[in-house]
């Protein structure tokens, strides 16, 4: 492998530049070996490869010691297994999952051909194009800056550059400049620096490959921070490299340091992750709000602050859709407008970048200014798509979709999307014939069924949602996310009160496959009041409480079990709990029949079928 590397780097410096760093001496000079193209898809930065002259994905992670294919793709791309150690397993912040090497005969990156690079397999697809994660022992090999806001991730070498300041960028900005912590074990390195939380130290991985910034559990109590709080608020599942769902949390905080760089009264996610090496993950929505550069030959890292939100939170509660993020307590930085790309390719990778941010309108200028430079290229009109609706403007993102499909008829993304569309607008037939029709086009995609399936149940859609759940279970027994799918297929049978105990035995199967967390837990407890076990739903209830103490669907259907068991009082203070975190959730249970009458006392639990409305309840998210 040393052998491998010395060659890439090699390949890679014949064909770079060489520039003098900016407030360096004259002696230091930057060979900038690649510019690495990086489309950000939601969270996640995506670089173009190409594996034994296959065109894929992989997702540029500065957290992962080593490069990492999935098995499916390995298998797709035609890569060669070769020797592993006995037991060897690979350990992600959300578990441990065991592993192979594969070779990749063939491996393109940045035009540049290399030749029997070693992969790890393990896990699943980073995300529905990604094959995997590009690792330390690549990016590793040179110093890297991390431009994501720019949908640019550049390979440099520096000459003579000892102690300079290598942010050639950032004259006029403030700069933080970091020490690296040495790791202890040098094959597996990690961008590790001090940071802190309300005053108290911690240590920091910058990791492009968690899509958000996350914090320890056990870090967060030791800074003072606790989900029985009254101020935490439940955030849902998390999913990492071995699919095992950990609970996370957001909490406010009233300091939180890195660098030169403090952000006053705002709120960290807090997960129970399982991290060896550090107390907390800065994940791509840092990186998305800063420019970054790591000296691997330093051991210094240095970053500048673009300007908006330092940390994202999506899906937000009730309690907190009204009040914004506050902003950092930072000067405000200028924007990337500075170095506005000049051709659509660039324009579009900024504008991913943008949606990546929630600024939705500046996506959109930079997707139209694409479009009217490469107005044949289907994928401007389906990015453009995506931050209208985004922006809740439905009519112009079906029509962006339409063109989009035209000039790209398999565009299984397109497809999925305008499909999705359909069925927010009452459109079952068309929304099932883009559907099929995706699944057509992308049949390497293996989550493609299920997202499907959780959309026809996100819109109500349960006869169709059931048998697309019943289809994708049925052919992928085996699968990572098939405890996921089972607590689907549960949720949606409790919302439709319809086989109830197929229900039940599926939320028992997914607990059974490992998937004891809030969410399947909520999902047994709606079962089981369904089925007028009160006792067994409160015991269900109580167990994801103990997980997610600010659930309102859990505090709420504890409430009405308690009713039913005749502890009147006691089920009125849950539901008053429940409606305090999320005032308008009474009209999502009248919506499902689980209540009836006013939000008082009066209230009874309902066993009637569900009426359409708008769902709701546990959520997850991948991370």
């Amino acid at each position: 492998m040393d052998r491998v590397c010395a060659t890439f780097v090699a390949v890679l410096l014949a064909l770079g530049p060489a520039f003098a760093a900016a407030a360096a001496p004259a002696r230091c000079s930057l060979l900038k070996a690649a510019d690495l193209p990086v489309t950000m898809a939601g969270q996640q930065p995506m670089l173009p490869v190409k594996i034994n002259g296959v065109d894929t994905f992989l997702m540029v992670d500065s957290g992962a010691f080593y490069s990492v294919i999935s098995p499916a793709a390995a298998v797709r791309l035609k890569m060669t297994p070769t020797f592993a150690p006995y037991g060897f397993r690979v350990k992600g912040v959300n578990g441990e999952t065991s592993a192979d090497v594969y070779v990749a005969k063939d491996f393109t990156l940045s035009d540049i051909p290399l030749h029997n690079i070693e992969f790890v397999v393990a896990g699943r697809e980073a995300g529905s194009e990604a094959a995997g994660v590009l690792g330390e022992n690549v990016l590793g090999l040179l110093d890297v800056e991390y431009d994501l806001a720019n949908g640019v991730v550049r390979l440099f070498k520096p000459e003579n550059c000892q102690d300079a300041n290598l942010a050639y960028w950032a004259a006029g900005k403030s700069i933080s400049i970091l020490p690296i912590e040495t790791p202890p074990d040098p094959l597996h390195r990690f961008i590790i620096a001090k940071a802190s939380v309300n005053g108290q130290p911690i240590h920091a991985m910058f990791d492009t490959g968690a899509g958000r910034s996350v914090l320890k559990r056990a870090a967060a109590e030791r800074v003072g921070i606790h989900i029985q709080a009254g101020d935490v608020e439940a955030a849902g599942l998390s999913y990492g490299v071995a699919r095992r769902a950990v609970e996370t949390w957001i909490s406010p905080v009233s300091n939180f340091t890195v660098g030169d760089e403090q952000i006053q009264n705002t709120r960290l996610r807090v997960g129970n992750i399982d991290l060896e090496s550090a107390d907390m993950l800065l994940g791509a929505d840092f990186f998305l709000s800063h420019r970054v550069y790591v000296s691997n030959r330093q051991h210094r890292l240095y970053f500048t602050y673009n300007g908006g939100p330092v940390f994202r939170f999506d899906r937000p509660t009730a309690a907190t859709q009204a009040k914004a993020d506050p902003p950092p307590a930072l000067t405000p930085g200028p924007t990337n407008a500075e170095a506005a790309p000049a051709d659509a390719a660039g324009l579009a990778r900024r504008g991913a970048a943008y949606v990546s941010r929630r600024d939705f309108p500046a996506a959109i200028a930079d997707f139209t200014r694409a479009i009217e430079l490469e107005p044949s290229v289907a994928a401007h009109y389906y990015d453009r798509a995506l931050a209208r609706w985004n922006l809740r403007q439905p009519v112009l993102a079906m029509a962006d979709l339409d063109q989009a499909l035209k000039l790209k008829p398999d565009d299984a993304h397109g497809l999925e999307m305008r499909g999705d569309l359909y069925l927010s607008q009452g459109d079952l037939t068309a929304a099932q014939a883009d559907f099929d029709a995706a699944a057509r086009a992308a049949p390497q995609d293996v989550g493609l069924g299920l997202r499907i399936a959780e959309a026809y149940a996100r819109h109500n859609r349960f006869e169709a949602a059931i048998a697309r759940y019943d289809t994708w279970i049925a052919t992928h027994a085996k699968d990572e996310r098939t405890a996921q799918a089972l607590n689907g297929r549960c949720w949606t049978r409790a919302l439709w009160n319809r086989d109830l105990d197929k229900a039940l035995a599926d939320c028992s199967a997914a607990l059974k496959q490992g998937m004891s967390n809030s969410q399947v837990l909520a999902s047994r407890g709606l079962v089981r009041l369904r089925l007028g076990q009160m006792d067994a739903a409160i015991a269900d209830y109580d167990a994801a409480l103990k997980l997610q103490p600010k659930a309102a669907w859990a505090l709420y259907g504890r409430g009405l079990a308690k009713r039913g068991r005749g502890a009147t009082a006691d089920g009125d203070a849950d539901i008053q709990a429940a409606l305090s975190i999320a005032p308008n959730l009474t009209n999502a249970m009248k919506h499902y029949g689980l209540v009836e009458g006013k939000p008082d006392g009066s209230q009874t639990a309902g066993l009637s079928e569900a009426s359409p409305g708008r769902q709701g309840g546990p959520t997850d998210e991948n991370q």
